[in-house]
Formats: C-alpha cells, sequence, structure tokens
C-alpha cells in the first residue's frame, strides 16, 4: 500500500476565534496534555511513517484542526471534542498565520499577463508526459544535452505557504506553468520568474498532477484535477472559472493520489483510500472501500462508468480480539495513473494489497478495462494474498491486522506502453522491487522478470520508471526492511535495462550521504525519474537532485535541494526530501519539488527552476 502515513495532514481553512494571550496559553496546556495522551506514540519517532512533530509544527492552525475534524485524522480525532481540537492546534502550531493569508498578494505579477491559451499547444499536458507514461521528453524544443547539463543553475524558487510538502508535478502550456499546494490553491506561474499569474481555491489538498485538455485545434482549453477529498474539477483556462466539479467516490475515507488521464473528451480517474491508515485504531471496523476507476464525461463531468477493482462488497467476516467487526474482501486502490493504449482501446493500471482477508485475485495486479464502458478485459496478479494495513506496521501488531498479513508489495508506478519495435510490450514496476515486460495482446502474460532491488514498503519501484522504446530505467528506493528478498543486497540508484529480454545495461548505486540525520533519510530514489535523449533526472529522499548519462549511468550533475531559498513570492522556503512526483524537463529548463513530510521524512515546500544560461 503506496499510503500508510499514520498522520497526513489535509491542509484546509478552518479559522479559529481570537482569544487573549492568557486563553492562548490555557489551550496550549491542554494541548500539550492531548497530545501526549493521543498523538505521542506515533509522531514521537517510533513509527517512521508518522510526520515528526517538528514537522507538524510548520502547519497553521486551521491546517490541524481542518485535518482532524474533516482530514485523515478524523477518526482517531473522533472522540475528542472541537474545543480539544482546536487545543491540540494551538500546542502544535508554531507557523506565521499572516505569511498564509499575504503569499498571493505577494506573488502576483507585476503586470496582467495574458491568460496563454488560444493557439498554444501544450508541452507537458500529463503526469506521463503521454499517454504511454513513458516519462520520456524529446520536443524540438529540448536544449539540455549531456555536455552542457553541468551548466544548469537555479533561476527561481517559488515557496508553497506554510507547507510541508510539496508534490504536485508541474505541467505547462507555452510560457505557463501549473501546479498546486498542500492548500489545495491552483496556481498558474509565469515560467520564467515564477511569478503568479493567477490562483484558484480547491476544497482540499491537490497531490497530484493537473492535466490539460484541449480544444478541437489541439490548443490549450482546460485544466482538470483532483483533491484529497476525491472530487475532480474542470476549470476554464480562458476565464481561470470553475466549470465543473463532481465527487467520485462516497466512501468516507476516499481519495485520489494518481493523475487523472484525458483521451477523446473522456476522462479516466484512478480512486485510492486512506482507510488503510484508519485500521490503526483498534475501534475502527475495518475495512469496506475497494478501489475503482471512474470515466467522466469531460465536458460535464457526468460519470459514463464506473467499474471496481473487487466487484463484490465488503461483508461481516468476524470479530477483531477487542470485538470489533471485521469486514471484506477490501483495498486494492488504485494509486497510479491510468495508461491508455488508443490502438486496444483498453487502459491499464496497476492496484495495491487487500486491507483485510479474504483476498482477491484483483490485488498487487496489473489490470486492463475497456475504455468504452469499464468492463475488465483481464487481470495479471503480481502477488496473491496479500493482505495487508496500517495496524501491521511495527510489532506488536493491531487487532486489525490481518493474520498471515504482508509483504505490502503493491503498485504504486503505472505501467508504460511500448509500442515501437516488433512487438508491443507493457513495463511495470512492483515496490517488491521486481520488474516486468508483460504481452498486453495475451492477457498479460510475463514475457521477462527482472529482480531489480531488494524491495521496501517504499519501493523496490515505487512511483515512476522512464523509457525511450529502447531502454527501461529503473528508480530503486531499497529504504526499510521488508518480508521479501531479505537474502538480496539493497540496490539504491538507477538501473537501466535492455526492454527486449529485461538484461541489465548498467546500474549506478549510490551510496548513503545522511549521516547522522534526524529525518528518515537515504540515497534511494522513491520519487518517479524523468528521461531525454542524453540524460536521466532523478530525485532522492536525502534532497539530491541528479543527471545521468543516459548512455552509461555516470553522473553528470547534482544539486542538494536540502537548503534555504529566496523565493520569488517572499514566504519563507526550504527544501528537503523529494518523494512521489518527478521532474520536469522543457526547452532550456528543468523543474522539481522538494519537500516530503511523510514516513518521517524531511518537510520542504519548494518548487524549484533551473535554466541553462
Amino acid at each position: 500500500m503506496t499510503y500508510k502515513m499514520l498522520g497526513i495532514l489535509l491542509i484546509g481553512f478552518y479559522f479559529l476565534p481570537a482569544c487573549t494571550e492568557n486563553e492562548e496559553e490555557i489551550a496550549k496546556r491542554a494541548g500539550a496534555e492531548l497530545y501526549q495522551a493521543n498523538c505521542a506514540a506515533c509522531h514521537s519517532g517510533s513509527i517512521s511513517e508518522a510526520p515528526k512533530l517538528v514537522s507538524l509544527k510548520l502547519l497553521s492552525k486551521e491546517a490541524i484542526v481542518a485535518t482532524l475534524r474533516t482530514g485523515v485524522m478524523r477518526n482517531q480525532a473522533d472522540r475528542l471534542s472541537k474545543e480539544q481540537h482546536e487545543q491540540l492546534a494551538a500546542f502544535i502550531s508554531a507557523s506565521d498565520e499572516t505569511e498564509i493569508r499575504n503569499d498571493v498578494v505577494a506573488g502576483k505579477c507585476a503586470e496582467e499577463s495574458s491568460i496563454e491559451t488560444a493557439d498554444v499547444t501544450p508541452i507537458i499536458s500529463n503526469w506521463g508526459m503521454g499517454l504511454q507514461n513513458k516519462r520520456y521528453y524529446d520536443g524540438d524544443d529540448l536544449q539540455i544535452t549531456a555536455e552542457n547539463v553541468p551548466q544548469l543553475k537555479l533561476s527561481w524558487t517559488f515557496a508553497f505557504p506554510n507547507a510541508t510538502r510539496a508534490r504536485a508535478q508541474p505541467t505547462i502550456v507555452g510560457n505557463t506553468l501549473y501546479t498546486a499546494s498542500q492548500h489545495g490553491t491552483i496556481y498558474a506561474l509565469d515560467r520564467k520568474t515564477g511569478c503568479i499569474r493567477w490562483t484558484f481555491q480547491a476544497d482540499a489538498e491537490v497531490r497530484s498532477a493537473l492535466v490539460v485538455g484541449t480544444n478541437e485545434n489541439g490548443a490549450a482549453s482546460r485544466l482538470y484535477f483532483s483533491d484529497f477529498a476525491a472530487t475532480v474539477y474542470a476549470l476554464d483556462l480562458k476565464t481561470t472559472e470553475l466549470l465543473w466539479k463532481r465527487k467520485v467516490e462516497d466512501h468516507h475515507m476516499a481519495t485520489i493520489t494518481g493523475t487523472l488521464n484525458i483521451f477523446e473528451n473522456r476522462l479516466y480517474v484512478p480512486v485510492s483510500s486512506l482507510e488503510i491508515i484508519s485500521a490503526f485504531d483498534e475501534n475502527y471496523e475495518c475495512c469496506t472501500f475497494r478501489g475503482s476507476m471512474v470515466s467522466l464525461n469531460a465536458d460535464t463531468g457526468e460519470q459514463i462508468w464506473k467499474t471496481y477493482t473487487i466487484a463484490e462488497e465488503a461483508k461481516p467476516n468476524g470479530k477483531t480480539s477487542v470485538g470489533t467487526t471485521r469486514f471484506g474482501p477490501s483495498g486494492a486502490p488504485i494509486w497510479t495513473t491510468p495508461t491508455i493504449d488508443t490502438k486496444r482501446r483498453v487502459l491499464y493500471f496497476g492496484t495495491g494489497e487487500n486491507y483485510t482477508r479474504p483476498v482477491s485475485k484483483t490485488s498487487d495486479a496489473i489490470m486492463a478495462m475497456n475504455l468504452e464502458d469499464g468492463k475488465i478485459v483481464w487481470t495479471q496478479q503480481m502477488y496473491a494474498d496479500d493482505a495487508w494495513n496500517g495496524a501491521c506496521v511495527y510489532p506488536p501488531y493491531g487487532p486489525n491486522c490481518p493474520e498471515y498479513h504482508g509483504p505490502d508489495a503493491d503498485f504504486g508506478a503505472p505501467p508504460i506502453l511500448i509500442t515501437s519495435g516488433e512487438k508491443d510490450i507493457l513495463l511495470v514496476g512492483q515496490k517488491s522491487g521486481d520488474v516486468y515486460a508483460l504481452d498486453p495482446d495475451n492477457k498479460g502474460e510475463i514475457i521477462w522478470h527482472e529482480l531489480v532491488g531488494r524491495g521496501a514498503i517504499m519501493g523496490g519501484v515505487h512511483w515512476g520508471m522512464a523509457s525511450d522504446g529502447k531502454t527501461l530505467y529503473v528508480p530503486i528506493n531499497d529504504q526499510n526492511d521488508y518480508t521479501l528478498h531479505k537474502e538480496q543486497p539493497i540496490q539504491p540508484g538507477v538501473h537501466a535495462l535492455n526492454i527486449v529480454d529485461g538484461k541489465r545495461i548498467w546500474s549506478t548505486i549510490e551510496e548513503n550521504r545522511c549521516g547522522e540525520s534526524e529525518w528518515e533519510c537515504g540515497p534511494g530514489i522513491s520519487a518517479a525519474i524523468t528521461a531525454t535523449p542524453a540524460v536521466l533526472f532523478a530525485g532522492a529522499l536525502d534532497g539530491m537532485l541528479k543527471a545521468y548519462d543516459t548512455k552509461t549511468g555516470k553522473e553528470l550533475w547534482s544539486y542538494d535541494t536540502d537548503r534555504d531559498y529566496d523565493a520569488v513570492n517572499g514566504a519563507k522556503a526550504f527544501g528537503g526530501t523529494i518523494d512521489s512526483d518527478g521532474p520536469v524537463v522543457v526547452g532550456n529548463q528543468l523543474f522539481i519539488t522538494s519537500g516530503y513530510a511523510k514516513f518521517g521524512e524531511q518537510p520542504g515546500n519548494v518548487l524549484l527552476a533551473f535554466e541553462l544560461p
């Protein structure tokens, strides 16, 4: 399961009543007691998946209250009153509330810029840099080469105020860059300067890439995206107004992590959940969520079809040791952005593990669905009998942890469709460290298999591989202990495989540079990577951004993003861990986000823009 963070925080805006200094001190003391009784066990650093208190202090009171009342911690906070929510927020938060409210004004472009839509073709329009999710860019404008990449210099920095993570990968149309924040703010930035052209406020955090829709002339006309609460939005790029929004799943813990995709005026939306976190609470009746793929009309937002990864609804299945009801089957969430096969008229995606027993044949699997009606065409399960949830993180395991649990070997990286060469193939990478080539014409039959990394809860392969159609570039994290492949050495770094037979062309193994870090730190690559013809770009958990020679794996350039910055919008700016989304390369520019206060990793709040001189 890709997201088992026990304390993921959802940004929202709940404004607390003003109080005197004495009242504030009373609230803080009460909050300190509540924190020790209800929160410290997870956020003290004993559980690496939970953000530490030092990270939580970077958030606003409003953000913390929103998390407790409507966000990911609402199940755990239900037993507390609204007054106690506010007391917790008063104790935890140490952020500058004024900075939060002034960030947009401070970063505005000096003059009103025209919104580039008419006759402008998108350059980077989705997360995978194409329908096939190859994460490969070779546009005619590309100027970065193996020879000049060492000349890349930081040109500007944009800070997401009061944020502890930056994970919405940019999309680019002309001279406009679109991204989003932990607050749910959509930003249209000038690509050359980073100033803000316009903003839009979503209802919840936006943590995946924004997707550009085009008109009949191929020009950018709309912006589609999803939020933490499983709602999809459509904006008109000419007016910046909301055209429609639609919630695609009513389950109380549903969310959207993988970026949606668009083809022939239909949106394809992957649905995941945070119920796996709720399972940590022994009083929670686990679990009832099942993953789904949803197709929407891109013009209206109306649902065309919805297909669950588990056909049957969860049913009561006995009691836990503390007397709560078990439910199953459940889980098989979709963390990945779908891959579109225009020739076969199907889409492909990977699923996560089952949360509870009984298990299904669609967990830890690659699935193919018909684009027209959502009918399942085939399923290739890569690891059977994988039941795992947040109660299984560390022994002693909680009552909701399934018997014979794990190993948590789901898919966070989308399949890559290769249509060049003699035969079309699907390339897939798993958190277990396994990489496969599948036959899309033979129900996903395995063509070859290579164990590239030892595997870990955060990968192995975690968020995204890249390919130029001949070579598959595989990022490996191998950060944590893992029940599979214990006999294998850790392989953090980047590996190049021949797509014909899976044989290694080169491997670049990174050395640990963290020393005595207070954060979950390492040289492994959990975030997605991006390839160009000559240079491969990758960011690591220790904050290092690197460029490698695609032919040899030799390091060509590096930059440590873990530092403070002077942001163009005037907000406090600092980098940290690079995780989840990957680099974006266009023309003579490179963009990357830095900061990821989850899994005990180092917080940060920046979008960095590099440029050749």
